[in-house]
């Protein structure tokens, strides 16, 4: 947050959230399916804005759309290209996860107990 100070006011200046677009299938399919061959979409990868999250997906007249499950929202061409000028390909597995180790089975120790009758 920014304030600019013009005479006796001041004006806070708030910084609007920017499109954050990371590429690759392992992004896309959080948010949608696979499409089959010949649909009119290409899957590139993830697009958000603040709240607005979905796949990143273009047609063959280079429009962009953010795709969630069968629902399309057309994006502004001129800010996705920039965002994608800016935006990683992930690559293997998601950057936040660690990769899984083989771990070793449990060790389980069963104590008897002793079981009283009277008699």
């Amino acid at each position: 947050m920014k304030i600019a100070r013009q005479g006796a006011k001041e004006k806070i200046l708030i910084k609007k959230p920017a499109w954050l677009v990371r590429l690759g299938p392992l992004e896309w399919l959080k948010y949608t399916y696979a499409r089959p061959e010949g649909d009119a979409l290409t899957l590139l990868g993830s697009v958000k804005k603040g709240l607005q999250v979905g796949a990143l997906a273009t047609n063959s007249e280079a429009q962009y759309f953010q795709v969630v499950g069968d629902h399309l929202t057309l994006l502004n061409t001129s800010q996705i290209t920039k965002a994608m000028a800016k935006s990683k390909a992930t690559q293997g597995g998601p950057a936040h996860c660690p990769t899984l180790r083989h771990a070793t089975a449990p060790l389980v120790t069963v104590k008897k107990r002793r079981i009283f009758t009277k008699e």
